[in-house]
């Protein structure tokens, strides 16, 4: 693994357990907070948490984007795009 793809991965990692961190303490799911969040569905009554969970989620989002582009071109274990 590369180091580029290993960066993404701690990346993602720890973007995805602080979205666990919200979802624990909220009792929603990200994707749903984030739907939510982003169509005006939500009242966040100043609470700042909405604002940093909707960008973690956002990270986790686009280093996931990052990792897959990443492993269909760089993975030894992926030979073509028959296998995935």
């Amino acid at each position: 693994m590369t180091d580029q793809l290993k960066a993404i991965l701690e990346d993602l990692h720890a973007a995805e357990n602080k979205c666990q961190e919200f979802e624990k303490r909220y009792g929603i799911l990200s994707e749903y907070f984030f739907d939510a969040y982003t169509n005006g569905w939500l009242e966040d009554h100043g609470n700042l948490d909405f604002a940093e969970w909707a960008g973690y989620y956002k990270s986790k989002q686009d280093r996931l984007k990052r990792y897959r582009a990443l492993m269909l071109k760089e993975s030894p274990f992926i030979k073509d795009l028959t296998q995935i």
